[in-house]
């Protein structure tokens, strides 16, 4: 079994093997498993899986990315403090960091926000004006919850800022007192070149705006991002291990043009900064039915964003 994420094969009840190495292809047949190598591996994961796109209860090269999650909103709270009654989340990419966020501030977590289950994404919708409404039906204050109070609203990213100054504007209006914006990722400053419907650098509000410049137009109180260091030391996962690649594709916030890489821009203090080990085997033989049958539910992770 090759799944995108390790989460599918918990769920489908598979062992974990290890992932698919960058520039590795796996051919699964009648006659079982192969491996072979089509391209030079040069590993270059995505941050923004860790952000935002994969799934809470995933792990990508080793680490857990609900855990790193909420680990980045415990270094957000030591980075930019706020004096609050209550920690809530942009729910539900948002929750793991704003967890974080209370415990390392002592602040109170409490639900002010129920988002719709039948809404999908709202920042990869075509136009402005069905993304607002999209805001619109996909989040509802708890007016009972937040009334009143002073609230530190943490969530994954802003990309161009839509749900953000809907959120505040809804906030406002179920009558809570201030509103402190905390973003558990740096600012997005480019698109991204690999697929995700970032689509021009005009869209983006973190382009050419300072990050005060971008709190007044969201209309919050206060509004702060972590920084880079703060988010790239993320923690070790102890759930699994597997070879983690060498450095990290950073394209959507500091990168130029598509040929950018991390290692040409910035590169994290994890994970090593050496190549993953090769399959100790590189085909494998025909075999009995009965072993084909076994071999072919082996599990392998396939993590194509590491692909070249």
């Amino acid at each position: 079994m090759v799944a995108s994420e390790s989460a599918a094969l918990d769920i489908c009840g598979a062992s974990y093997v290890r992932e698919v190495e960058p520039g590795e292809l796996i051919a699964i047949d009648e006659n079982g498993i192969r491996t072979s190598r089509f391209a030079e591996a040069k590993p270059k994961g995505c941050v923004f899986e860790y952000v935002y796109l994969a799934r809470p209860d995933t792990d990508i090269a080793g680490r857990n990315v609900y855990l790193s999650r909420v680990e980045m909103g415990r270094r957000l709270a030591k980075e930019a403090p706020v004096e609050a009654d209550l920690v809530i989340a942009t729910p539900e990419s948002g929750t793991p960091a704003a967890i974080g966020y209370a415990e390392a501030s002592g602040i109170p977590f409490g639900a002010g926000l129920v988002k719709n289950a039948y809404v999908g994404r709202t920042f990869i919708q075509p136009s402005q004006t069905i993304r607002q409404l999209g805001i619109r039906l996909k989040l509802n204050p708890l007016k009972e919850v937040i009334k009143g109070k002073k609230l530190v609203v943490v969530d994954d990213s802003i990309v161009r800022g839509n749900t953000q100054r809907a959120l505040v504007r809804m906030l406002r209006e179920a009558g809570a007192a201030e509103v402190h914006i905390r973003i558990s990722s740096p600012p997005v400053k480019w698109p991204c070149f690999f697929g995700i419907d970032f689509a021009t650098r005009a869209e983006l509000i973190a382009n050419g705006m300072s990050v005060d410049e971008i709190g007044k137009s969201l209309g919050a109180d206060s509004l702060s991002y972590i920084s880079w260091r703060g988010w790239s030391r993320r923690p070790r996962s102890r759930s699994r291990t597997s070879a983690a690649p060498a450095s990290t594709a950073s394209t959507r916030w500091s990168c130029r043009t598509p040929s950018c890489s991390a290692s040409s821009s910035w590169r994290p203090s994890w994970p090593p900064a050496q190549p993953p080990p090769r399959p100790p085997t590189r085909s494998v033989a025909r075999k009995a039915p009965a072993q084909t049958a076994a071999t072919a539910a082996t599990a392998v992770r396939h993590e194509s964003s590491q692909h070249v």
